[in-house]
């Protein structure tokens, strides 16, 4: 475990990038949510000494929730993890036929 959240009756667990729940549905929520804030702000600063600390209470905060636990994760591990997350995507579809 690195940040434990509570949001109302149940309990997320942050680790490793991956959000981890009992709750199927809540824990897809908050990893797609984190994915689309990552892709969007670029997620937590690069120099950020914690920085699933960082992404667990922007998630805390968009879902009402808040943190009951913190354990602080190897910084070049979880540096490692986001800088990963942050790649960009790309999406290729065909638009139409080629004739």
């Amino acid at each position: 475990m690195s940040v434990m959240v509570r949001f109302g009756r149940r309990v997320a667990f942050l680790r490793r990038g991956e959000w981890v729940c009992a709750d199927r549905r809540l824990e897809a929520r908050l990893n797609r949510a984190m994915n689309e804030w990552i892709q969007e702000t670029g997620g937590p600063p690069f120099d950020d000494r914690d920085q699933e600390r960082t992404a667990a209470k922007e998630m805390a905060a968009r879902f009402g929730g808040h943190i009951v636990r913190r354990v602080r994760p190897p910084r070049a591990r979880t540096a490692q993890e986001f800088l990963a997350r942050r790649q960009m995507e790309f999406r290729f579809t065909a638009v139409g036929r080629s004739r």
